[in-house]
């Protein structure tokens, strides 16, 4: 892609991702927001978040405070699992193209041995496909979280949007407890 077309899908993609990593702080100042000035200043720091993301979205200022708060900490949640896949990609990159430097031979037994040459190849092919799905799984979970925001604090009401997020978010923590099991 070249030209406006390309820079827009690339500002686009840098504005999800830092969307994406900014959602666990924006989410701990909408609950500070909550605690100090009721639901009003939830809402404010969750309209600047969207803000940031480059997403202007009606937000009602009379949203009740149990919304917000359910906002807040589902949005925490997420924010939680976005900085874990971010740490996802840093070791899928550790592991892919850096492969004969992070692990010592021989490579008798690594995918695609019993050489160096065919273990970096497997590993590179499996860390661009494992930097693919974790794009689209972050621009899904970004999108789901506008969602969110809508949901509860606007004026959007989509149905779907709560059922589909209470199972994201406690897939998340089983597979945060399984990995951390396993390390």
């Amino acid at each position: 892609m070249s030209g406006a077309r390309g820079r827009r899908v690339r500002q686009g993609a840098g504005r999800r991702l830092a969307y994406g990593l900014g959602l666990l702080p924006a989410a701990a100042g909408e609950l500070v927001g909550v605690a100090v000035s009721g639901p009003l200043g939830g809402v404010d720091t969750a309209r600047r978040h969207l803000a940031c993301g480059g997403v202007t979205s009606d937000l009602d200022d009379r949203a009740p405070g149990p919304r917000v708060l359910l906002h807040g900490v589902l949005s925490a949640v997420l924010g939680g699992l976005f900085w874990w896949l971010a740490w996802m990609a840093l070791l899928a990159t550790a592991r892919g193209p850096f492969y004969g430097f992070v692990v010592a031979g021989p490579y008798d037994d690594a995918w695609g041995g019993p050489n160096l040459v065919g273990a970096w190849a497997a590993h590179a092919w499996v860390w661009v496909g494992t930097l693919v799905v974790l794009a689209v799984v972050w621009w899904a979970l970004g999108a789901l979280q506008i969602r969110l925001t809508e949901h509860l604090l606007g004026g959007r009401r989509r149905p779907w949007v709560v059922p589909v997020t209470v199972p994201v978010v406690l897939g998340f923590g089983l597979l945060v407890a399984a990995w951390v099991q396993q390390i």
